[in-house]
């Protein structure tokens, strides 16, 4: 769909070219976002948080393995009914483990969109800058985020404004 949406913006480029001379540049956002110290920081407090959340994940399975051992060596002894309920709470158990799970990386997505947004809006400010000062009527993502090429080629290097867009983010922070 991507794919198909950014071909679909460059012949809508080359057409309109026809009628009037379309200042186009490109950059690549991940080399942006790999020279920022920011993000650096946002992903060591992500990856902190993760970190958090795994103990907490493997304590809640180490002690559920414990408990299922205990299980294992006292079952003999349990009745029918009794061991029904306590595999059903084990299970239980397993399935809040994985739920949590699922929860945790649903909260590390959200907040490393969230601690993301104001470097991502930072960026989107410095192409709108680099953009008007160099005239550019549109600006095309060079690989898109599967790491397909957009830009196979460019006669002019010139139009790659990555690191200018590099340079103002740097500059404003």
């Amino acid at each position: 769909m991507k794919k198909q949406f950014s071909i679909l913006i460059l012949m809508l480029a080359f057409a309109t070219s026809a009628f009037a001379q379309v200042k186009v540049g490109y950059m690549n956002p991940g080399e942006v976002l790999d020279q920022l110290e920011s993000v650096s920081e946002v992903e060591t407090q992500i990856d902190t948080l993760i970190a958090q959340r795994d103990r907490e994940l493997i304590a809640k399975s180490n002690q559920l393995q414990q408990d299922f051992a205990v299980y294992e060596e006292g079952k003999s002894v349990l009745s029918a009914e009794a061991r029904a309920t306590k595999e059903q709470e084990l299970l239980d158990r397993n399935e809040q483990i994985e739920a949590d799970r699922e929860n945790y990386l649903n909260e590390i997505r959200q907040r490393r969109a969230q601690l993301m947004e104001p470097i991502i809006g930072l960026m989107d400010q410095a192409i709108k800058s680099v953009s008007m000062e160099l005239g550019l009527d549109m600006v095309l993502n060079e690989i898109t985020s599967y790491g397909d090429a957009i830009i196979f080629y460019s006669s002019e290097e010139k139009l790659n404004i990555t690191s200018l867009v590099i340079e103002k983010i740097k500059a404003e922070q």
